[in-house]
């Protein structure tokens, strides 16, 4: 809590250097030793003594840094225990049943492609003629690029991530076993042939289980500041005088 601003004692106990110590192992493994403890305690004066006389002149007053620090600490500590719970497995399962769609595995790709170059009005037409040859059979080299020439059982992210989300997008609507195109990245313009595409999976527990406890945990952290937040609320007068 705020020290009483006419105090001008400080005390540096038992638990004040232990706690010290305790952050320094922490950090650095090992014991502090004696020339450090008394670093330290040097440290934590100096700091009660500037805390103390920064609120005393009222440097914490219209400063949102220190109110947006102090909203998070009081955030945290109504969360404190919403942190630590632990789910049980019925009341995840109950989470997974009542949104599967959110922890359906993405769809998966396996495809060859064929770098054509830039994407302009040009390379277009070349790109049509490509197709051509590519869909009778003939070899079509491409322009040399980092891109693998196959990707075998990629998550649609990982495709994106690698070739763009338009050349992600594109990937369900092509037709499989036959070249498609061009079909544009974020490097230009490709033939793709998608040789391979599995469905989406309806997840188990076991296989989704960190993503449902995060998601029950965040769930539960908001409800824990909500309510905290609502029962504060409730002893301000709150007066809104909005600028005409």
């Amino acid at each position: 809590r705020p020290p009483d601003l006419g105090e001008r004692r400080i005390v540096v106990d038992e638990p004040v250097v232990s706690r010290l110590v305790g952050r320094f192992v922490d950090s650095f493994h090992r014991p502090p030793s004696p020339d450090e403890v008394d670093g330290m305690i040097r440290g934590y004066v100096a700091d009660e003594v500037y805390y103390r006389e920064a609120l005393r002149l009222g440097l914490d007053k219209d400063d949102e840094v220190v109110v947006r620090r102090m909203r998070r600490k009081l955030e945290g500590l109504a969360s404190a225990d919403a942190d630590a719970a632990v789910p049980s497995d019925a009341e995840l399962q109950a989470l997974l049943d009542r949104d599967t769609a959110r922890y359906v595995s993405d769809p998966r790709f396996s495809f060859d492609q064929v770098y054509l170059g830039a994407d302009t009005p040009e390379a277009r037409i070349l790109a049509a003629d490509a197709l051509g040859r590519a869909r009778r059979g003939e070899r079509v080299a491409g322009t040399p690029s980092p891109l693998p020439a196959h990707i075998d059982r990629a998550a649609s992210d990982a495709v994106a991530g690698r070739f763009g989300d338009a050349f992600a997008t594109a990937l369900p609507d092509l037709p499989p076993g036959q070249w498609s195109g061009p079909v544009g990245s974020g490097l230009g313009l490709h033939l793709v042939r998608v040789t391979a595409r599995e469905a989406p999976v309806k997840p188990s527990l076991a296989s989704v289980r960190q993503q449902l406890e995060n998601d029950w945990r965040a769930a539960l952290v908001g409800h824990a500041q909500d309510a905290a937040f609502k029962r504060m609320l409730a002893g301000y007068d709150v007066v809104i005088a909005k600028p005409r």
